[in-house]
């Protein structure tokens, strides 16, 4: 319960409007900051989750800040790569040339972006965590991670829709968070 909360707060502040500039890489090309994809999502998730995991797991703040590096990079990989299949599917000749197939590619594009996004986010987060808790590195444990993060993922497509990005970071958040801790506490089979 209270992971799920830290997870709804790194939530919120997530969704609020990033400080930094639009932060890019040109070669390759990687998305760093921007004002509807801040980079102090990753970090503030990514620190929430690695105090947790040193208050609960590993008093070793050398794997904790690994964690949180690693959670941090798993946000990095998440946003890129839906950024990548939302680029490759409306670009694509999905559902031919008629009138409203680019709407319709850009839906589909939005829902696998999510999903894709959410899992590679979720992944990387369950190995950053399994690095300060050997309990997360259970099947069922990890599974249920990114099972989570994979699924709430779709949450992209109606907050990129309605402009409302909290409609993401703090149930994917909230959710992967709640897996976090359940992976922790639960008894090996």
């Amino acid at each position: 319960m209270i992971m799920a909360g830290v997870g709804i707060l790194t939530g919120l502040l997530s969704s609020l409007p990033s400080p930094l500039p639009d932060l890019r890489l040109d070669d390759p090309q990687i998305l760093i900051n921007a004002e509807g994809i801040p980079l102090h999502a990753g970090i503030a998730f990514g620190a929430g989750m690695a105090i947790m995991l040193w208050r609960w797991a590993n008093r070793d703040p050398g794997k904790c800040l690994l964690a949180m590096a690693l959670m941090l990079m798993g946000w990095l990989a998440a946003v890129n790569t839906a950024n990548d299949v939302m680029s490759t599917v409306v670009a694509s000749e999905l559902f031919g040339t008629v009138e409203g197939a680019k709407a319709s590619r850009e839906v589909v594009g939005w829902i696998l972006a999510g999903l894709v996004g959410g899992g590679i986010g979720s992944g990387l987060t369950a190995f950053g965590a399994g690095i300060a808790a050997q309990s997360i590195r259970r099947l069922e444990a990890w599974g249920l991670i990114v099972g989570a993060g994979t699924l709430f993922g779709l949450l992209l497509y109606p907050a990129a829709s309605l402009d409302l990005i909290a409609l993401l970071f703090v149930p994917w958040q909230a959710a992967v968070a709640a897996c976090l801790a359940y992976g922790l506490t639960r008894p090996a089979a």
